[in-house]
């Protein structure tokens, strides 16, 4: 069984737990801010722990900001 960190969110997933548009998450992807995980041609998933890094890079920005 999957550990939380290790888990797989949909792009509605990490767009609803971070409060930002599916299109956010895809700028974030190409952007290379995100790692994706694709499962097939049209499918991806993120790892929950890389949502959660992406959040700590970004308090950290705004910390020292």
């Amino acid at each position: 069984m999957p550990t939380v960190t290790n888990e797989l969110m949909t792009r509605k997933q990490v767009a609803k737990l971070l409060s930002v548009s599916t299109q956010s998450v895809i700028r974030w992807e190409i952007a290379g801010k995100l790692p994706v995980v694709r499962l097939g041609a049209a499918s991806v998933r993120y790892k929950r722990s890389d949502v959660e890094q992406l959040i700590q890079d970004s308090l950290t920005t705004k910390a020292t900001a």
